[in-house]
């Protein structure tokens, strides 16, 4: 009988394209290394971040990032502003060209665009959890997501998804809100992250919409781990109360303590 294993294998089958090999496509812009690499997982995971962000994935002087930022805004492919409606992280940049977007084969250019705080405070905390968890095998495009779920034999029809109209039509997309997801041969992970909504109206739906999605993993026999990031204690109380009670469904006896 065909096991998960030998269906699917991020790491033997090299099924998503490594942080370095997609960093390369930078090389033509000047930048190589750890800071080509930075560029890419922040272009890849929302197009934002902050300072001391990039300082933490570093691990160098914040005068050495900051010299970088200028290059970044003297290219002319980001800027760096203090975002409306969000308050005490400072500034931000927000990486926007469409050059390093191609470069890097991502034709998703929702992700040069952001629409409101909402947006930019969930994709900051988003980059956080990366940042905090680099050796999980992140699925970091919609086409990365689709190509591993659909290897796994779970049809499109589960996904969480969207249709935009617009003048050419119904355009669907898959995972639109593009959060953090990874994916081995033993669990996938699942990040929400909580922009500071005042009801937990937000991270219920988006649990429903990826509820099809989870039963299909499980079935496999896959862990699933949902993890909600935050960034305030009330948002912490909240969203911690919603994933108490989705962790007793299936019922208890069905879970292990490393699961839950």
């Amino acid at each position: 009988m065909e096991t998960t294993k030998q269906r699917f294998d991020l790491t033997e089958d090299r099924a998503v394209p490594g942080l370095m090999e997609r960093a390369e496509g930078l090389k033509p812009f000047g930048w190589r290394g750890r800071r080509a690499e930075w560029i890419a997982l922040a272009c890849f995971h929302g197009g934002v971040f902050t300072r001391a962000q990039w300082t933490s994935f570093l691990g160098c002087h914040h005068e050495k990032v900051g010299r970088a930022v200028r290059k970044l805004v003297g290219q002319g492919v980001a800027i760096e502003e203090k975002p409306p409606g969000i308050k005490g992280i400072g500034r931000i940049c927000r990486i926007h060209g469409r050059p390093i977007y191609k470069a890097l084969g991502l034709g998703d250019r929702r992700r040069r665009r952001i629409t409101s705080p909402e947006v930019t405070m969930r994709r900051l905390l988003g980059l956080d959890y990366v940042l905090e968890h680099p050796r999980l095998p992140w699925l970091p495009t919609e086409a990365d997501r689709v190509a591993a779920f659909e290897a796994l034999g779970i049809g499109r029809g589960l996904f969480p998804q969207r249709v935009y109209r617009g003048a050419l039509g119904g355009l669907r997309r898959f995972f639109p809100l593009g959060l953090p997801i990874a994916l081995d041969t033993e669990r996938a992970v699942f990040v929400y992250a909580e922009p500071g909504y005042e009801t937990a109206t937000a991270i219920r739906s988006w649990g429903a919409k990826h509820g099809d999605l989870w039963k299909a993993l499980w079935d496999l026999g896959l862990k699933i781990e949902v993890v909600a990031v935050v960034r305030r204690w009330k948002e912490y109380g909240r969203t911690s109360r919603v994933l108490t009670n989705w962790s007793r469904y299936p019922r208890p006896s069905e879970i292990d303590e490393e699961t839950r």
